[in-house]
């Protein structure tokens, strides 16, 4: 097989691994020559110092390529090391060419130590800027740990080792070179402090530690050399080996393997111990300060230290209280968001669900109606799948302002979900939800939506309104009131409101519930009904008259049984069995709210013919829950349309996110609807029948679910019966009895 071409990603790491020999090569060659100039010894010194320029290039260019690869928690730093580099190498070029010109000490090593110490200031302030980032506070706290560990080196190493000897070799123009040390002391904790900042760190950030560390030596050496003559060698080695450790750390950054921190010692804690070594040592200095009866001196320093504490303490406050603050404002920014929605600015469910009820307990008292208009937009789907849902979003917010335009002030709009809006009425009455549901409605059709490309869209709103408490006594029966009225609504042709009293102009009434002659289990104990407690739901009211909704009983009772029957083979409970006969009996109720021109058509449906048809699931269910006696299989009826792999309806759940009792439905509805002669399709044999439901198992079935249906023979319920209780005593276990 041949090769294909390498992809990009590979390529760029291929690259990367290239280079690295590359880099090591030079490396090699600048320690060789190096090594080679002590052995020859001839003209050391600028030997010396021009392979150390050239490290320090080498290194500084290392940096540029390595700010590329370098992650986020460590980038700001790599962006200084290549300056930082340059400012270095700058300050030895000065020192060199000064020396040629035979300058003094001081002239030599004034511009050098300015130089690198302005190196070290560039490097300390990246490594504060990672550590701090833009908050002014952590920058001041961040200063002023800096400026405790500067006291804390500067004192004892100013008093006891540069001030006796700086009058005697090169006065202050020494000075600058003199006080790189402390810089780098400071550096080299701030870099290590940010190393520890991130939760998880390249090993490339401790090679780039150690190399300042060895920078620190370096200038260490420098003033050795400078107040007590020392040799150079030492130096040049030193910054030698920083170099070469950058050049290190830079071909280690994005490549190396990552270090996660200890929760024992976190960055908080490593803080603290700076500070508080750094806050031990200036006050020890300062004991010996006055011991030594330098009072002046061990004042200065107690005070400076003191200050600095207090300072630090105070900002810390501040930035605790700055914490609070934020930590309030984000309690509150989320309890909005808790009851608001984030798209359209409204009042979303939950707080819509609690302010109703709070509104019925309040309208109970004082016997005022309390109304509800259920809003949801017209072909809201055509909008997305033809603009996009970008457009989808700012339409319903301009949905959601329009709405709030036409409500009265007292009155609340919340987006109840999707493109469906609730707007709850104090004090609305019928007369009140017809007034407001127009304007509602009219709000609408005062202009055309504006979408992007100056194009316009027409978009109108259909609205069932409920009132309390003369269409429902709860806050769900209330809701369900109006959403039944809506789906008449829709029914009716859309763009129009309909109310739940059926007296009111052009609102249907509301559909009728079963009559309850008694519980289930009421029933079962006194035989009244051999399978069901309940009368059967036979028809439904809708616009224009009664529409038969099931069967007569003898078409509906064996649908009944071999749920019941599947439910049992399953080894689901009686309470199980119980619900899948329910719903098996009202699984279709929702239809009573289609058309009757869509129930009786002959030939095929229409694209918004079948949209209709595949709400009623959701509407059924809407219905059965307005009954406490039903309120149980209000799940099942709104789930047996949905299919095992997901591409159902309403709502697309796929296997085991549909109850077992509805999967059951689904398996039992489509044997009826194949085996029943339908105005558009002719009845099927049962072996067809049974083919289908076993071409249909792990898509649109339950693989467990059609092989128990097919257990059994059509219509041998006592031979069902008997041989799941035979099955039962010859494999030794219990299955649930039948209900």
């Amino acid at each position: 097989m041949g090769e294909g071409p390498m992809p990009l990603g590979e390529e760029i790491r291929a690259d990367r691994r290239d280079a690295s020999p590359l880099v090591a090569e030079m490396v090699l060659l600048l320690v060789l020559a190096y090594v080679l100039s002590f052995w020859l010894a001839l003209n050391g010194s600028i030997l010396r110092e021009g392979v150390l320029l050239g490290a320090l290039g080498l290194a500084g260019s290392s940096g540029v390529l390595a700010v590329r690869r370098a992650p986020r928690s460590a980038r700001t730093i790599w962006l200084a090391v290549p300056i930082f580099c340059l400012l270095l190498a700058a300050g030895e070029s000065g020192r060199l060419l000064a020396g040629h010109l035979d300058a003094s000490t001081g002239a030599r090593w004034l511009p050098a130590g300015a130089l690198t110490l302005g190196a070290y200031s560039l490097l300390a302030l990246a490594a504060l800027r990672l550590l701090a980032g833009s908050s002014l506070i952590a920058w001041s706290l961040g200063l002023i740990d800096s400026a405790m560990v500067a006291l804390a080196a500067s004192a004892p190493w100013y008093t006891m080792y540069i001030s006796p000897r700086i009058g005697d070799h090169g006065g202050s123009a020494l000075l600058p070179q003199l006080i790189v040390p402390v810089a780098a002391a400071v550096t080299l904790v701030l870099v290590w402090l940010s190393s520890r900042a991130a939760p998880k760190a390249e090993i490339s950030q401790f090679v780039l530690v150690e190399a300042i560390g060895a920078g620190f030596a370096g200038a260490v050496f420098v003033s050795r050399h400078l107040l007590g003559g020392g040799s150079m060698a030492p130096v040049h080695g030193a910054l030698f080996a920083s170099a070469l450790l950058v050049v290190a750390a830079a071909e280690l950054t994005g490549r190396s393997a990552g270090v996660h921190r200890s929760s024992r010692f976190s960055f908080g804690m490593a803080r603290m111990a700076v500070v508080f070594v750094a806050f031990a040592v200036s006050l020890a200095y300062a004991g010996l300060a006055f011991r030594r009866g330098d009072q002046l001196g061990g004042f200065a320093i107690t005070s400076a230290v003191s200050i600095l504490l207090v300072f630090r303490l105070l900002v810390h406050s501040l930035e605790r209280h700055h914490h609070s603050v934020r930590l309030e404002e984000a309690l509150h920014e989320q309890e909005q968001l808790a009851v608001m929605d984030s798209l359209t600015g409204l009042y979303n469910r939950r707080f819509l669900d609690a302010e109703l009820q709070l509104e019925l307990d309040r309208s109970a008292r004082s016997h005022a109606p309390v109304g509800v208009l259920l809003c949801d937009l017209d072909h809201f789907k055509q909008i997305n799948d033809e603009h996009g849902h970008l457009v989808g979003d700012s339409v319903l917010r301009e949905v959601a302002r329009r709405l709030l335009n036409a409500v009265r002030n007292g009155d609340l709009v919340a987006r109840y979900g999707g493109e469906e809006f609730v707007v709850l009425l104090p004090d609305g009455g019928k007369e009140k939800l017809r007034e407001i549901g127009e304007r509602c409605r009219r709000a609408f059709e005062v202009a055309p939506f504006q979408l992007p490309q100056n194009e316009e869209a027409l978009v109108t709103i259909s609205i069932g309104g409920a009132c309390w408490p003369d269409d429902a006594n709860t806050p769900r029966g209330l809701v369900g009131a109006a959403d039944a009225a809506l789906y008449r609504a829709k029914a009716a042709g859309r763009n129009r409101i309909c109310l739940s009293d059926a007296g009111e102009g052009e609102g249907a009434g509301p559909l009728p519930m079963p009559e309850m002659s008694s519980a289930p289990e009421q029933a079962m104990q006194s035989g009244a009904e051999p399978w069901l407690g309940l009368s059967s739901l036979r028809s439904a009211v809708t616009g224009e008259g009664i529409v038969p909704l099931i069967g007569s009983r003898d078409d509906v009772v064996p649908m009944e049984r071999w749920a019941a029957l599947v439910a049992r083979a399953l080894g689901l409970d009686e309470a199980a069995q119980r619900r899948c006969a329910l719903a098996a009996r009202y699984h279709d109720v929702g239809k009573s709210t289609l058309p009757k021109a869509i129930l009786s058509k002959d030939g095929p449906l229409s694209i918004l013919e079948w949209e209709l048809v595949k709400e009623h699931p959701e509407m059924g269910a809407t219905l059965v829950e307005l009954t406490p006696e039903l309120a149980g299989i209000a799940r099942i009826i709104r789930e047996h349309h949905e299919r095992y792999d997901g591409r159902g309806y309403p709502r697309g759940k796929k296997s085991e996110e549909i109850s077992t009792e509805a999967r059951i439905i689904a398996c039992c509805d489509a044997w009826e609807a194949m085996r029943s002669e339908r105005a558009y399709a002719a009845a099927r044999t049962a072996s067809e029948a049974r083919a289908e439901l076993l071409a249909g198992r792990g898509t649109q079935f339950d693989p467990e679910v059609v092989m128990a249906f097919l257990m059994f023979d059509e219509g041998d319920f006592e031979g069902a019966t008997k041989a799941l209780d035979d099955l039962s005593a010859r494999a030794g276990i219990r299955l649930p009895k039948e209900y």
